[in-house]
């Protein structure tokens, strides 16, 4: 399981989407309060914002620039005068705690980006090298097939996930789509958290689910004192006991627009 946090609305400095209040991600990495597997969130970490002239202001650029990097936060001291430095109107950030039985590599590190889209897989799919890698990547054509560099559950359903996009559904479709075909591999008693957040060109769409149990945590964050000029979605709220923050019901898909308006309906 991993912790992350994505943002949409006006132009916001990338250092609060991982140090930002006193709950941060950063703080996440090491004390995580809601955490369903796993203790800390050290198997690296990546921030994801438009590109371009987007990495200035925010606001354009089609593409996605990544800064990531396999080590825990907190081995590079220069991170947050970079971080503090870039403001961006969407923008996702994770830190990764790997499925037991993956590397800790670079090809693994969320979120995980092709053109101007990222994704981050809060969750896993039990048994993947073992059971299910092979089918589940089977159905990519040669052209995102290509672009495997290694061999974590979220690259094959972030490809799975760009396929099905090029195919004519829309994000929301997309994610579901996705969750339809793990949940098509897995045995009854399998326990597959599977939260997927999408970040594209106008904004954020996420599923937040599960299979065999209960979803891992995930929060949205509107008009908080973190972020008041958007909304966070973030797997533990940045600032507890502040107003502005309510839990995303299990089951559902999440949209928040480029300006930060939410939009929650059943998945």
């Amino acid at each position: 399981m991993c912790r992350l946090t994505a943002y949409a609305g006006t132009p916001l400095p990338l250092h609060a989407l991982l140090f930002g209040g006193e709950h941060s991600l950063f703080r996440q990495s090491w004390a995580p309060r809601e955490m369903r597997t796993g203790s800390v969130n050290v198997d690296g970490w990546g921030v994801a914002w438009p590109g371009g002239d987007g990495a200035a202001g925010g606001g354009g650029g089609s593409v996605l620039a990544r800064l990531a990097r396999v080590e825990p936060p907190w081995h590079d001291p220069d991170l947050p005068g970079v971080l503090a430095s870039l403001s961006a109107a969407r923008a996702m950030a994770v830190l990764r705690n790997a499925t037991p039985g993956l590397p800790v590599d670079r090809a693994g590190l969320l979120p995980l980006v092709q053109g101007p889209w990222a994704l981050a897989l809060n969750g896993y799919v039990p048994g993947f090298r073992e059971r299910h890698m092979r089918a589940l990547r089977a159905p990519l054509v040669d052209r995102h097939y290509a672009r495997l560099a290694g061999s974590s559950d979220a690259e094959t359903l972030f490809l799975r996930v760009l396929q099905a996009m090029d195919e004519g559904a829309g994000p929301g479709e997309a994610l579901c789509a996705v969750r339809d075909a793990v949940a098509a591999r897995i045995d009854g008693g399998d326990y597959t958290p599977l939260t997927l957040v999408l970040l594209g060109p106008s904004g954020i769409t996420a599923l937040h689910t599960a299979l065999n149990g209960p979803p891992n945590s995930l929060y949205l964050g509107r008009g908080t004192s973190l972020a008041p000029g958007g909304t966070l979605l973030a797997s533990e709220a940045l600032t507890p006991g502040e107003v502005g923050w309510d839990a995303v019901p299990p089951h559902t898909i999440v949209h928040v627009g480029a300006g930060g308006a939410v939009r929650v309906e059943a998945a």
